[in-house]
């Protein structure tokens, strides 16, 4: 199996069928996907076994049940550990990939026996207009330490789903995503640029997300602040505990204000 693709289920009655579509759309037989059921109050799970069961899929489709709702992350995580791929990826019930997203992924990481490979994202919205996003370039030989991760640590953009993950990688270093329900994304991808030695690209490889107004990245909540310094947090720590903050300090603290303390303003303002 090369790649692993997880997607935590919750209230997706509406999209589910299209997603499973969009994924079987560009499987080869060496795709596996896992739908973790997060507990929603509808009849999602149902919806993607009735699709599976009569509709020949070429790639194979695991149902986990996640046993209670844990919020994206927490269903994430248990993904992360039944997946058999060499590599993972994350899709959300709601969105699609472009043609050809997995395999220009996969074959750009293991061309540059990369830790992680990245594409770009189109932010697709109700009245058709999309907008496009790329974070940073790579370098160009992998390689993926000093100035190189500083550089793009300071420029890029929190896409986690933009990226494939060699699965190994992701083992030998623990990284997971925290239990918090806000930034969890963020501090995951963070602790896996932080990690990863080397880096590639497909910049054709295009994530396609789907903006509504229920998106979970887009709701407020009176905890969301909290929860985003909370994951801010961790990723200072894990940084500590992997012996990394002390040479990526300053790229660290400079996230932390951006991505955490400015943003978790924002939401306790809202």
């Amino acid at each position: 199996m090369i790649v692993s693709v997880i997607c935590p289920v919750f209230n997706a009655a509406a999209t589910i069928e299209s997603f499973l579509q969009s994924i079987d759309a560009q499987c080869d037989g060496d795709v596996e996907v896992l739908l973790i059921d997060d507990h929603g109050q509808d009849d999602s799970m149902e919806r993607a076994r009735r699709y599976v069961r009569e509709h020949p899929m070429s790639c194979k489709v695991v149902f986990i049940d996640g046993g209670e709702n844990r919020g994206p992350g927490g269903a994430r995580n248990i993904g992360i550990d039944a997946a058999t791929g060499r590599y993972v990826a994350f899709v959300d019930s709601d969105d699609w990939v472009g043609e050809g997203f997995l395999r220009l992924l996969t074959e750009a990481a293991d061309a540059a026996r990369a830790d992680m490979a990245g594409g770009s994202i189109s932010f697709d919205y109700p009245d058709g207009r999309s907008v496009r996003r790329h974070n940073p370039p790579v370098p160009a030989d992998g390689l993926f330490t000093g100035e190189a991760k500083r550089r793009f640590m300071r420029r890029y953009k929190s896409y986690f789903t933009t990226f494939v993950y060699r699965r190994q990688f992701l083992h030998d270093h623990a990284i997971r995503f925290p239990a918090t329900r806000s930034a969890e994304d963020s501090c995951f991808l963070a602790c896996c640029l932080l990690t990863a030695e080397r880096i590639a690209e497909a910049p054709d490889a295009v994530y396609h997300y789907v903006m509504t107004p229920q998106s979970v990245s887009r709701r407020r909540d009176t905890t969301r602040w909290r929860n985003r310094l909370r994951s801010w947090h961790t990723v200072l720590s894990y940084a500590r505990a992997a012996g990394l903050y002390r040479p990526y300090r300053d790229t660290l603290v400079g996230l932390y204000l951006k991505k955490g303390l400015l943003l978790a303003l924002r939401d306790m303002l809202c």
